[in-house]
């Protein structure tokens, strides 16, 4: 996994890796690299990909999401009123900005739709961030993981595991996190954190 050294690097935002194009320190190549997976990710048949490259609208996240979902696990929950309630059940990929690594989990997210617009007026969704608990699938997604491990192991990411991810760190820092205090810091929270 990380040493303490490059843990603490992670959590100053400095970028830690000796593959391509970790190795070059190269945010722009970076992200041009997350850019290819995601095209690659989207090529798997009936598969839709959406990504949040904007840091979530707010401060800094030391990570790209994906959310990869089937046209089949998108409901219509609700219809009333002008207004349409959807869920789609689907899987989280965080991709870290500063280590070829990443995290995959299962994710319900809700959207509300003015139906005359199709103008999205709400929504809700999760994030792996809350625990390492999180890293989990139902049966009918195995299939759907596989297919997204083999597109990060063909770009070199390695998926980290939980039971590795919920170990507390062994040393003191400031992380910009709002999932935990900082007396109860775990590995997770050193390298996949977003600044709300």
């Amino acid at each position: 996994m990380f040493s303490n050294e490059q843990l603490q690097a992670l959590t100053e935002g400095r970028i830690v890796g000796n593959t391509y194009p970790y190795d070059t320190n190269n945010e722009q190549e970076i992200e041009a690299h997350i850019r290819q997976l995601l095209y690659r990710i989207n090529r798997i048949p009936n598969l839709v990909c959406e990504s949040e490259w904007n840091h979530f609208g707010s401060g800094y996240a030391s990570f790209v999401e994906f959310f990869c979902y089937r046209q089949e696990d998108v409901t219509v929950v609700e219809e009333k009123y002008g207004f349409q309630e959807i869920k789609t059940n689907g899987i989280i990929i965080d991709i870290c900005r500063l280590a070829p690594v990443a995290i995959m989990g299962e994710d319900d997210r809700y959207k509300k739709i003015r139906i005359e617009t199709n103008e999205v007026v709400g929504g809700a969704y999760g994030t792996l961030l809350d625990g390492a608990n999180r890293l989990v699938f139902n049966e009918k997604f195995q299939r759907i993981a596989e297919q997204l491990k083999q597109s990060l192991k063909e770009f070199d990411y390695g998926l980290l595991e939980a039971e590795k991810l919920n170990q507390s760190l062994s040393f003191k820092t400031k992380i910009p996190t709002i999932y935990r205090k900082p007396n109860q810091y775990i590995v997770m929270d050193a390298i996949f954190y977003w600044e709300d």
